[in-house]
């Protein structure tokens, strides 16, 4: 329990902090440009969610080979894996931006984006997939700090890069015209600091594995971190096709009527719950680091003991944070924006309600997929989003068709419970298979 807590909280500080300077944008042009912006800002960051979703995957992907050769001691398998994935990252960003701003229009129209909205949020879409391949590469960096073991690093860097964030966004809004291509403009340049200094501190902590050094390139390296990396980013994908799934059935909700502000409503309360996301997320992200070093080490009885201190610390944490929300909600939703009304308030309020009471059950979700990703198995985790995403997206589109923005509130909670129960089985039969083969090859060396 020590153990997870010295090496978790400075991750979940780390992450609240990217979360506090994400959410700047959603604030700081909430309270300074209105409703319409905040709710164009917030509805285009779900809909780039998707392409982003396969950066923060696949970069993921590689970082689990990365925690894997240095777990079991190969110096120099490790640092071929670091040149790998500084490769794979460079190539996957370009492909994203190019993607990306292909299909800008492509994505607003499919997800039914207000049209007095639409013209805000393909400018901002337009600055943010431009500065994709630096995503990638602050990804990657941070990733490869967090998989070597320095969990603390981070926490500096991105609070560097928060404090670059809110400055930039505060003069962009206050003292130019640039309005929402402002807030992109200083969300890709505090991407480029983050991913700057997180470099600089990986040469110097672990210069053994520096790219820079004199290291062939190799392909079967590089096919395994693809392998490990694509299914990652296509589970996280599905994650958010079905979030975008939610914004879209929101957006409908405001089209046709039947529920005024819907979608700065659901910008609000979905920023708010994001907060418990984050929480809880970065559970995963510390079980991801410990699992695969303690996997390459073949210790299945610390991995065992490592999940449970995750799951406790959560499942504490979670409950502070859910009784805060309830408390402090209307405080909370002021934060947002000063076009307050009571609609917008109320809607808010049932919406985090409805969703702390499943705050239980969403802890073991990102435990159990990263343990068992890290158990070099991707496949189970995909099909744990292929449970998920259907039934987040039945119960959002017609549950909201009955109960309106309290159907929309039930999505995440029903798709948890469902990928809760898929999970548990899975790491009980991964965890027991995988243990037997390390226990099966050990007795072989043994007698011979």
């Amino acid at each position: 329990m020590k153990t997870m807590a010295l090496y978790g909280i400075p991750i979940l500080v780390a992450q609240l902090i990217m979360y506090l300077y994400n959410l700047a944008d959603t604030m700081i042009i909430g309270q300074k440009l209105g409703d319409t912006y905040m709710g164009a800002v917030g509805a285009s960051g779900t809909t780039s969610g998707i392409l982003f979703s396969l950066v923060g995957g696949m970069t993921a992907g590689f970082a689990v080979i990365i925690g894997i050769a240095f777990g079991s001691g190969d110096r120099e398998k490790t640092r071929k894996s670091v040149l790998s994935a500084e490769l794979l990252s460079l190539l996957f960003g370009i492909f994203i931006t190019v993607l990306g701003l292909c299909l800008i229009k492509p994505l607003l129209r499919a997800t039914y984006f207000p049209e007095d909205k639409f013209e805000i949020g393909q400018r901002y879409l337009t600055v943010i997939f431009a500065g994709s391949i630096v995503s990638a590469f602050n990804n990657m960096h941070t990733a490869m700090l967090r998989t070597l073991g320095d969990s603390r690093s981070p926490v500096y860097i991105l609070t560097a890069s928060a404090f670059v964030n809110i400055g930039l966004n505060l003069l962009f809004v206050n003292y130019t015209n640039l309005k929402e291509i402002g807030v992109a403009l200083a969300t890709v340049i505090s991407q480029l600091v983050s991913a700057s200094i997180a470099l600089a501190l990986f040469l110097r902590h672990f210069p053994e594995f520096s790219f820079f050094k004199k290291t062939a390139w190799e392909k079967g390296i590089a096919v395994e971190q693809v392998k490990m990396g694509v299914p990652m980013a296509f589970q996280n994908s599905m994650i958010m096709i079905g979030a975008v799934i939610v914004q879209t059935a929101v957006n409908q909700l405001e089209t046709n009527g039947k529920v005024f502000n819907a979608v700065a409503s659901y910008v609000c309360a979905n920023s708010i719950n994001n907060i418990s996301s984050t929480l809880i997320n970065t559970f995963g992200m510390v079980i991801a680091g410990y699992v695969s070093q303690n996997y390459g080490a073949k210790d299945f009885n610390r991995i065992k003991k490592g999940i449970w201190a995750c799951l406790i610390l959560s499942w504490i944490i979670s409950a502070v944070l859910a009784l805060l929300l309830v408390l402090f909600d209307r405080t909370v939703v002021s934060w947002f924006t000063d076009e307050w009304s009571e609609e917008l308030y109320a809607n808010v309020h049932r919406f985090l309600i409805i969703n702390v009471v499943f705050y239980p059950i969403w802890v073991p979700v990102p435990i159990l997929r990263n343990a068992i990703q890290s158990m070099k198995n991707s496949l189970l985790p995909f099909l744990s989003c292929l449970v998920e995403l259907p039934m987040r997206c039945i119960t959002a589109w017609i549950f909201s068709s009955f109960w309106g923005f309290d159907g929309i509130s039930l999505a995440t909670p029903t798709a948890l419970v469902a990928a809760v129960v898929f999970l548990l089985v899975s790491f009980f039969v991964i965890y027991k298979k995988k243990k037997a083969e390390i226990e099966q090859s050990n007795k072989i060396q043994g007698n011979e």
